[in-house]
């Protein structure tokens, strides 16, 4: 609907220009009429031009205005406009045989008009039938005023005419195929663009979907050491102002033994099963990730020392009230966790030292617990 009121006001526009054409013609005429030099042409025949030449740009303007031009099979009526103007200009040049040869340049004008809108076929018709009005003309006069006619001169006038539609048909043909070879060309571009642009989206998810895998621990699925660190340091270190955060490092308590008792399959499915424990027990914006080996790391953004221990605990007490009974009956595993909050300012490796200086203090303590150390205490 919007290409179609688009087009709508381009047609009016463009019969803005045939209506400024002819008014321009009809000003060269008043101006002619006030200097006297045209014999034959009387203010009455002015008036009928100007009334005709109104009447059939109205009439235009109506059809286009109504959108009854949409029902017809060219809405632009671009060949009815050519040939109601051919008519127009036809019957004004015959009553001015004084400038006639110098309004033939009217045809031409005319046929410009519709290089664009034309087919090869139509813009030919219109072209012959200019000649045929021309002719007409020269015709008539030799009829109606033989002894002031000059017939070869009417003739070599035609001829002129006839060789000039010739080279504007002939370069209107050139310039319709130049078109039409340049939409193909733009075309061609857009559809060149547009799978560029989907293989552009699909590059930029491959990319995406290889950086998550880059950052992503293949065992767990959580956050790798990298990955964890990097996301850390954007939370912590660029934050404009401090909002208190929990770090935590958590080491599932005599993993060795796993292994060695129930071989590394059994020791990874264990891995996983805490894995999804854990991230049960987290908020949507807390950072989980694999230390290294049996040690994972944990963020807790805007937390408190309090809920840091509440959510330490819960991971720990819902994990141990887990059994593996698929690996044995009854078998259950524990964990110990070190927890410090974070300090604005600092580093994050600074953090993470004194956090792992509270998980050795809970193994050395008899592991299957949660210890906190404050920045005080590890200094202490």
């Amino acid at each position: 609907m919007a290409r179609e009121r688009h087009e709508q006001r381009l047609r009016i526009k463009r019969l803005s220009i045939s209506a400024l054409s002819h008014g321009m013609l009809l000003i060269i005429l008043a101006l002619a009429l006030l200097l006297d030099l045209l014999n034959n042409f009387s203010i009455a025949n002015f008036f009928f031009f100007t009334l005709s030449a109104m009447v059939s740009q109205v009439t235009f303007w109506l059809l286009f205005h109504y959108r009854i031009n949409l029902k017809l099979h060219d809405p632009s009526l671009t060949l009815l406009q050519i040939t109601t103007t051919i008519a127009w200009f036809s019957l004004l040049i015959s009553l001015l045989p004084e400038i006639r040869g110098s309004l033939t340049i009217l045809y031409i004008m005319v046929m410009l008009f519709g290089i664009f809108q034309l087919s090869t076929l139509e813009f030919a018709c219109a072209g012959l039938f200019s000649l045929v009005c021309f002719g007409g003309i020269i015709i008539a006069d030799f009829h109606l005023r033989p002894e002031e006619v000059d017939l070869r001169f009417g003739l070599m006038q035609w001829v002129i005419l006839a060789s000039a539609q010739t080279w504007i048909a002939l370069f209107a043909n050139y310039v319709r195929r130049l078109s039409v070879r340049l939409k193909k060309q733009r075309h061609v571009l857009q559809h060149s663009n547009r799978k560029m642009r989907l293989a552009n989206e699909e590059l930029e998810q491959a990319m995406e979907q290889l950086d998550e895998i880059a950052g992503t621990d293949e065992l767990t699925g959580i956050l790798n050491r990298r990955r964890f660190f990097e996301e850390s340091r954007l939370r912590l270190e660029n934050a404009k102002q401090y909002q208190p955060s929990v770090l935590c490092i958590i080491d599932l308590d005599h993993f060795k033994q796993v292994n060695d008792r129930f071989g590394h399959q059994v020791g990874d499915s264990v891995l996983e099963r805490f894995c999804q424990i854990t991230r049960e027990c987290l908020r949507g914006s807390d950072l989980f990730g694999r230390y290294g080996g049996e040690e994972f790391i944990l963020l807790l953004p805007q937390t408190n020392q309090e809920s840091g221990m509440q959510i330490a605990e819960r991971i720990r007490h819902t994990f141990s009230q887990y059994t593996f009974d698929t690996i044995e009956e009854g078998l259950t595993f524990s964990v110990s966790i070190g927890i410090t909050l974070h300090r604005y300012g600092e580093t994050i490796e600074d953090t993470l030292n004194r956090a792992d200086k509270a998980l050795y203090k809970a193994k050395d303590s008899g592991r299957d617990q949660t210890v906190y150390i404050s920045a005080t205490d590890a200094t202490a």
